[in-house]
């Protein structure tokens, strides 16, 4: 029988997990986006070879699932890391390498192929003519898209950038297969000292979803910010727009009137 008492028992120690989930997030979603940046650029700009390797590798991360991927960096890691000791004659001990290390690098080279689609979408919902009166002005290619295009395109992929996290937070639950301590690797510890997994999995699975709740709440604050700045910017605009048409309202009288008293 599904004994409360034991959920509010085994809820203080799930939670001694939670810095490693959200150590795992934050590290992971913070390198995936800024590969998803590059891989995005080589693939916008059909950099050759690299445009074919890129669309590759994103296809085949995309089509891998996590725990599938998480194993093979497990076994894989090693044995790159081995042949490269042997190759050229470096000395790092894989024995040193902690599960920890081994699941990161699979969540960001699985999430960097996603973060890669999501900010190459936004890059092209920006219009070229912004780019082009950037180059009329004399801005460098850099400069156009660090000041013109990047910042408009993550007011677009902000939502997907919400999504994206709290995905990847639910992802990281399965680093506990390769024996990461996080949330998912504590309760499965403590239901196996008296067969009560459904609580300690509740533990977990009600942790989980506060956290996604609370990354909703800031990304939807994010996103009312941004949509007031640009109501802000659009409100300008049109107020400059219509003072322009006064201005060339008054212009054509006082012309007109010019014409009439010659």
């Amino acid at each position: 029988m599904f004994d409360i008492s034991l959920v509010w028992e085994y809820w203080p120690i799930v939670l001694t997990g939670l810095p490693v989930t959200l150590k795992m997030t934050a590290i992971a979603i913070v390198f995936s986006i800024f590969f998803g940046l590059i891989i995005a650029l080589i693939k916008i700009n059909n950099v050759p070879v690299l445009k074919q390797l890129c669309a590759l590798y994103v296809s085949f991360m995309r089509g891998t699932p996590s725990m599938v991927l998480l194993y093979m960096t497990y076994y894989g890691l090693p044995i790159i890391v081995n042949a490269l000791n042997a190759r050229y004659g470096t000395d790092i001990d894989v024995n040193s390498i902690t599960p920890f290390t081994f699941a990161v690098s699979a969540f960001i080279v699985q999430e960097s192929a996603f973060q890669s689609e999501v900010i190459r979408a936004a890059l092209l919902s920006v219009d070229r003519k912004e780019t082009e009166a950037a180059k009329s002005i004399g801005m460098t290619g850099l400069q156009s898209l660090v000041r013109i295009i990047l910042p408009q395109a993550m007011v677009v992929a902000v939502p997907s950038f919400g999504n994206s996290l709290m995905s990847l937070l639910k992802g990281t639950s399965l680093a506990f297969m390769i024996a990461v301590m996080d949330m998912m690797g504590m309760a499965k510890i403590l239901g196996g000292r008296n067969f009560h997994y459904f609580e300690a999995y509740t533990c977990a699975a009600l942790t989980y979803w506060a956290i996604c709740i609370l990354i909703g709440f800031v990304f939807k604050w994010i996103e009312k910010k941004l949509n007031f700045y640009d109501r802000e910017i659009e409100d300008n605009s049109s107020d400059d727009d219509a003072a322009k048409k006064k201005e060339i309202k008054e212009i054509e009288k006082a012309l007109e009137e010019g014409g009439v008293q010659a």
